[in-house]
């Protein structure tokens, strides 16, 4: 079986939010961390595919670039921040790339469908 990148949007989208979910909890500071170095190297790689993405530079994409260009603070503390930080940014990059994705299938819906137009090659 094939994938497109179409039918991975919403398997992303889905794995995405459910990540940072997690990460955002309350008691999210009792997670060893080997997993908070795992956890964040995923939150980046989520980042940089979602930054990878054309659409209107915002807040968020400022602020991803710069956490993706520094890394934790000092000790546990720092990584834990870092990682909360990035699953936040993440978060808001998610969701203006699913208003971007809501606005252009509005607009391709109501582009104009002229029936007689010729189309050469």
């Amino acid at each position: 079986m094939t994938t497109t990148p179409d039918t991975q949007q919403p398997v992303l989208a889905d794995a995405v939010r459910a990540l940072c979910a997690r990460v955002l909890t309350p008691d999210t500071y009792r997670i060893p961390g080997s997993e908070v170095r795992q956890t964040t190297a995923l939150l980046q790689g989520y980042v940089r595919l979602l930054l990878g993405e054309k659409g209107d530079v915002s807040q968020a994409c400022t602020d991803a670039e710069r956490l993706l260009s520094h890394g934790p603070g000092e000790g546990r503390l720092g990584a834990w921040i870092h990682m909360r930080a990035l699953a936040r940014v993440c978060r808001v990059l998610l969701i203006e790339r699913q208003v971007r994705q809501r606005r252009n299938r509005a607009a391709a819906d109501q582009a104009p469908k002229d029936p007689d137009l010729v189309v050469t090659q």
